[in-house]
């Protein structure tokens, strides 16, 4: 029995695809096909762990993953979503975005997964490793474990060859979140 990972959703308005993309996701985090991927990857761009340590990272992880539907700004934007460095275990998708494929919603899910997995990876582990993309502007951020672990689940879903999706990151939420935390700080120096 794999432990594994579990996405949830239960969003106010149940969006089919969203529906249908965790399910996706929580399927194949339940087969050997999608980790025997991850595992047989060539080596990750800024990854500190081999492929085949995060694959057994993944499987063993038993993380319990949140959904959560946001509105970017604007919708003109072209914004999946963003990383929570706060909360982790939670995959913020922009709802201007969600009207793609369920394979390309699963791609994003499954990008957060791996967020998740790294961060509780280095609470227990002591930033044993590290398996990130750095910042959204990183040059070959396919080439990192979220982004091409991302990719191996959009290929498995779809049956095809799909290589890599951009995975638009918000730089408002992020920029808002850290002006956020900085607040405290700066008062306090005052």
């Amino acid at each position: 029995m794999i432990n594994s990972i579990t996405v949830n959703y239960d969003g106010a308005r149940p969006y089919r695809r969203v529906q249908e993309a965790v399910a996706k996701a929580n399927e194949l985090m339940r087969t050997d096909e999608f980790y025997t991927a991850i595992a047989n990857h060539p080596r990750f761009a800024l990854s500190s762990a081999s492929s085949e340590s995060i694959a057994e990272l993944m499987r063993d992880a038993r993380i319990i993953m949140k959904v959560d539907l946001y509105y970017a700004l604007s919708p003109l934007y072209n914004i999946d979503g963003y990383d929570d460095t706060e909360n982790p275990f939670a995959v913020h998708l922009n709802v201007w975005r969600i009207d793609r494929s369920v394979s390309s919603l699963c791609n994003s899910i499954v990008h957060g997964c791996v967020h998740a997995v790294n961060a509780q990876v280095n609470r227990f582990y002591l930033s044993q490793y590290y398996f990130g993309h750095g910042p959204a502007t990183t040059p070959g951020k396919e080439k990192t474990a979220p982004y091409a672990i991302g990719a191996i689940a959009q290929r498995l879903v779809s049956n095809e060859d799909t290589v890599f999706l951009p995975l638009e990151h918000d730089p408002y939420i992020s920029r808002f979140k850290t002006a956020q935390n900085a607040a405290p700080a700066v008062f306090a120096s005052v």
